[in-house]
């Protein structure tokens, strides 16, 4: 009994909501919506009957087709436009030679680092990502330990690092986060 309650409401629900969508459409002209699908008159049905055809309700009547443009007139609208004018270009800089790709900031001093913790995250053909906890132990100031991820180019580039070792870093002075093993240099033993 609940089953068929729910049933029935249901029914009346999805009725209403189909009401609701075709009178959205509009008021009807011979049985369909205004304008049918895509703003098309419907047609009159076809039928081999003896009595449908012309006798039934006569189609209103098609807006004329919008003739398709000839090429040539099409070049020659082209060719009266205005000619675009090119951007102005910037004048190129010189890259700094200090700060490596997309950072922001200098990474402006440079120090050894001991290496605590070598982690080798992924690897994909020759190229080994790693994740090094260094000690980083400045000229000046106190030392202070990080962790950051360096990318090795060859299986030999990753093999000169080991734990224990001493390898060359730079580092934003103001950010102690931002440490970077600087290539230029070999590793120290």
């Amino acid at each position: 009994m609940g089953a068929a309650l729910a049933l029935a409401i249901m029914l009346v629900v999805v009725v209403g909501i189909l009401s609701l969508a075709v009178n959205a459409q509009g008021p009807f002209q011979g049985g369909a919506p205004a304008g049918g699908p895509a703003g098309r008159v419907p047609r009159p049905s076809r039928s081999s009957h003896p009595g449908a055809g012309p006798s039934a309700a006569p189609a209103p009547e098609r807006p004329p087709r919008r003739q398709p443009r000839d090429r040539s007139e099409r070049n020659r609208e082209r060719q009266a436009a205005p000619p675009a004018t090119p951007p102005a270009q910037e004048p190129e800089r010189p890259a700094e030679v200090d700060m490596p790709a997309g950072d922001l900031k200098p990474l402006n001093t440079q120090a050894q680092a001991l290496v605590i913790s070598v982690v080798d995250e992924r690897t994909l053909g020759p190229v080994t990502r790693s994740r090094l906890t260094l000690r980083v132990e400045p000229v000046e100031g106190d030392a202070f330990e990080v962790t950051t991820r360096v990318a090795f180019p060859t299986p030999e580039d990753r093999a000169r690092i080991k734990v224990g070792s001493t390898i060359p870093v730079r580092y934003d002075s103001n950010d102690h986060r931002r440490v970077v093993v600087d290539r230029d240099k070999e590793p120290g033993g």
